[in-house]
């Protein structure tokens, strides 16, 4: 009977930190503007990190930035075949932003998944 308390336990622990996260993904066809999204944090979640990853392609330089546009500080400069993760410390409190900037690009396919948790 012990054994089968412990597994309820543990099934609920797992599946209460599957909820602990907002996470977004957008295929970017069009490299003639800019992409600017946010991910709202939950005011009852405890949050640790802010994830991206961006995968596809692209014909000359693109920028990313973990920032609203007007905030930027840095940017990550991604050309051809592009596989990259970037990770930052959050804690939650505010909102989080991501911006794409085709920047020198004039084409490509870019898939860009982000999320809080």
């Amino acid at each position: 009977m012990r054994i089968f308390y412990c597994l309820i336990i543990i099934s609920l622990i797992l599946t209460s930190c599957g909820n602990t996260m907002e996470n977004k993904k957008v295929k970017i066809k069009n490299f003639e503007e800019k992409f600017i999204d946010s991910l709202v944090p939950s005011d009852d979640i405890n949050y640790s990190i802010f994830y991206i990853k961006i995968e596809g392609y692209s014909n000359d330089t693109i920028r990313i930035t973990p920032s609203k546009s007007e905030d930027q500080e840095h940017y990550y400069y991604l050309t051809g075949e592009i596989e990259k993760e970037i990770r930052q410390d959050y804690y939650g409190g505010y909102n989080t932003y991501i911006t794409f900037d085709p920047y020198k690009a004039t084409e490509g396919k870019i898939k860009i998944t982000y999320r809080i948790n």
